[in-house]
């Protein structure tokens, strides 16, 4: 068999996908609480949030095949504005994969991303989306999970500081930049939960900036002290970007206050934004339900998970 020698390239051509290639669905999250409690030297931000999964997901297609002398990635996507070069986050889980697993056969690989998870929302569309695609290589290549736990999560981690959530997709408590993380089994939601989406976009490299914190300050927060969920302790769940996102988009207050007035017991952010999620009572489905019309009425994207 032909040596991998070369980097990853790309071929431009139709790719066509057959009902025998593998269909994975790739979840989205809720960071239910996130607080930003230290603005490091090297420019980055330790957190700590929860990563609590939710039913909204994409749909991710994969062929894999032997190809002669050199790797092949070829993506596509239904959102015209998701990179199908290099800086896609599916592109580098196969780099990554290549690489730290020492894969020395060569193959064209097919990827199709069919989104329904909001991009750049905060819901960790991208990262879930890598992971997929990590999980199936692993499959694929027939890698021993147990042997080898820590180089996976190694190269996940290499993708992007919330790959590692999306391979294990169980509400976690994460720290540092996300990529520390706890299982909390006992951490179960018992609502119902509405996801909004305004149909805007929120840097999150803007909103690190526009924090105003001073580097090497520690600043406090309880969260790692939850391993169940508590409404009577909704006051430790906030969102520290909040704060900064809501001053420049009102839209956002604006849809966490109309949740609340249509009957959520809690409602916040996710990540920097631009997804709000609110949670409500599993029977009082006339609120959930009212306040889905509501906001389907703006055409904003509404989901319940």
């Amino acid at each position: 068999m032909p040596s991998h020698k070369r980097a990853f390239s790309f071929i431009f051509v139709q790719t066509k996908f057959m009902e025998q290639d593998i269909r994975i669905d790739s979840y989205a999250k809720i960071n239910v609480g996130l607080k930003i409690v230290s603005k490091r030297e090297d420019g980055f931000h330790n957190i700590e949030t929860i990563f609590y999964p939710i039913k909204l997901h994409d749909e991710i297609q994969i062929s894999i095949e032997p190809h002669e002398n050199y790797n092949s990635v070829y993506i596509t996507c239904n959102k015209y504005y998701v990179p199908s070069n290099k800086e896609n986050i599916c592109f580098k889980a196969v780099e990554a994969f290549f690489k730290n697993f020492h894969i020395v056969d060569t193959y064209k690989i097919a990827i199709n991303i069919s989104k329904k998870i909001p991009v750049g929302g905060g819901l960790g569309g991208g990262s879930s989306d890598a992971a997929a695609v990590l999980k199936h290589l692993i499959k694929f290549f027939k890698i021993d999970i147990k042997e080898h736990r820590k180089k996976i999560m190694e190269t996940a981690l290499s993708i992007g500081s919330d790959v590692p959530f999306f391979l294990i997709m169980k509400p976690c408590f994460g720290e540092g930049r996300g990529e520390k993380m706890k299982i909390l089994p006992d951490f179960i939601i018992p609502y119902d939960i509405l996801i909004i989406n305004p149909n805007l976009h929120v840097s999150t490299k803007w909103a690190y900036e526009n924090l105003g914190l001073e580097t090497g300050k520690e600043y406090p927060s309880e969260l790692k002290n939850i391993s169940s969920f508590d409404l009577d302790r909704k006051e430790l769940f906030i969102n520290d970007f909040e704060r900064v996102v809501f001053q420049k988009y009102s839209t956002l207050k604006n849809i966490k206050d109309e949740l609340l007035n249509q009957g959520a017991v809690f409602a916040s952010m996710s990540g920097s934004g631009a997804t709000m999620y609110a949670f409500f009572k599993k029977d009082e489905k006339k609120f959930l339900n009212r306040a889905y019309r509501f906001f389907k009425e703006r055409e904003y994207f509404v989901f319940i998970s």
